[in-house]
Order: structure tokens, then C-alpha cells, then sequence
């Protein structure tokens, strides 16, 4: 409790200075850090020390079902936008209820995803076709839904660690397909969260529109994860455009 109150105080001050621009200095420096520092403390170092414990006594349904809220967690960062189940035709634009929908976008279009839910076509068609091999709809309904609301995967989809030819740290590949069964790699998956982390903070610094644009999303979610009212007379990053 000391340190979510820690963590409280830092956000309240640090989101004074950021008020009203998006140019990236240490302050918004000090930000990425105390995003970063919760993130890892309260999903990533207990989801390694269950890994490195080792004991495969079913504690894969715990790790991935964290990861599914990992992966709800970034693409609404990125995004900007906030989950409200009371969503309707007079809610703010960036609010959203149908989790589904982000969900699977993000799927099928962050590169960690890359060649197990979409795969890159832009020599052919210069484009990129999605669900392919993998289908982000049935990953959704079939596992992330299915640890969430029933304690369970459902249909061809299976947790497992990783086989021991796999290079657990810097393998790409988290599913395959065997003996009629989606096998999720849920330690790969777990470093594959982590390149994300990583490749996020890093395009949280970036210059220019792109990096303005995210960090404007992302001071917006930081508040809401710290429980700021939103109020977009005072800040920017709560004007609903």
C-alpha cells in the first residue's frame, strides 16, 4: 500500500509539469519510469518468479490469464482509450465497451504478434493479412474470454510452458499447432510481453507527431489508472478529439 501511495503522489506532481505539452523531456522521462516500474512489479516480476519456480502444477492458467489482461492493458494505451461497460451513444469518443474489438486489432497488428496473427503480404499486395496462421477472434472468445469468465480455455486451444528446444528469451513463435491442438507457449509469451514493454517505452520517447500522439494517450490513461478526474478544462489530454 505504501508504494501504490508512492506511486500516487509521484503521478500527481509529474502530471502538473507534462499539462499542456507533449514535447519530450525528463519529465516525461520520470512518467515512462513510473509506468514502467509499476508495470513490471505487479505483472511481470510475479509472473518470472512463477516461471522461474518451475513447478508445472497448473500455474500456466494463472500466468496466462494475466498476459490476457497484459495484452487488453497495452493495446488501450496505445490507443488512448478507456474501458467503460456503461458505454453509450453520449460517452466520450475515447471510451470503449466492446472489448473484443481492441482486442483483436491489437492482435493483428503489433509486431510481437507478427507471423501468428498476421503475417507481413506487402511484397504481393502490400498489405498485411491477418489471422493468419492464428485466428485472433477464436484467441479472444476461446482464451481470453475463457480464463476470464469461466477459469478455462476452451476448444483446441492448450497452455504449456516450452519445449526445451525453444529458446524461451528471444523465441518469436508462442503457439503451434499439434495433434489437432493450439498449444500456447505461455513462457515465450511472457518475453514476447516484455519486448513490448520495451518497444512501448521506447516509442513513448520518440520525436516528432507520432510520439506526441502516444504520449498524449498515454498521460490520459495514466490518470485513469491513478483515478484523476477527467477533466479536459484543465487537461488537454481529456478533450474528446
Amino acid at each position: 500500500m505504501e508504494i501504490e501511495e508512492q506511486e500516487i503522489t509521484k503521478w500527481k506532481d509529474i502530471r502538473l509539469k507534462l499539462n499542456q505539452q507533449y514535447i519530450y523531456d525528463k519529465e516525461w522521462g520520470k512518467a515512462i519510469i513510473l509506468f514502467n516500474q509499476r508495470f513490471t512489479r505487479k505483472y511481470f516480476d510475479p509472473i518470472q518468479q512463477l516461471i522461474d519456480e518451475g513447478k508445472l502444477k497448473g500455474e500456466g492458467f494463472t500466468i496466462l490469464t494475466v498476459q490476457c489482461a497484459l495484452i487488453e492493458a497495452f493495446a488501450s494505451l496505445r490507443s488512448g482509450e478507456i474501458f467503460d461497460h456503461t458505454k453509450n451513444t453520449g460517452s466520450p469518443k475515447y471510451t470503449y465497451k466492446n472489448s473484443q474489438k481492441i482486442f483483436t486489432k491489437f492482435l493483428q497488428s503489433a509486431a510481437i504478434f507478427k507471423n501468428i496473427f498476421w503475417v507481413d503480404d506487402s511484397a504481393s499486395s502490400g498489405q498485411t493479412i491477418p489471422d493468419k496462421p492464428f485466428s485472433a477472434e477464436s484467441f479472444y472468445k476461446d482464451v481470453r474470454c475463457g480464463l476470464m469468465h469461466e477459469a478455462r480455455t476452451k476448444g483446441k486451444w492448450i497452455i504449456n510452458a516450452a519445449p526445451l528446444r525453444f529458446k524461451t528469451k528471444t523465441e518469436k513463435i508462442f503457439i503451434e499447432h499439434e495433434n489437432g491442438k493450439n498449444k500456447i507457449y505461455r513462457t515465450i509469451l511472457h518475453y514476447r510481453l516484455k519486448r513490448h514493454l520495451a518497444d512501448y517505452t521506447s516509442d513513448l520517447k520518440k520525436t516528432g507527431s507520432e510520439g506526441e500522439i502516444l504520449r498524449r494517450f498515454f498521460a490520459r490513461k495514466m490518470d485513469h489508472i491513478f483515478e484523476e478526474v477527467a477533466d479536459g478544462t484543465k487537461f488537454e489530454w481529456w478533450i474528446d478529439k
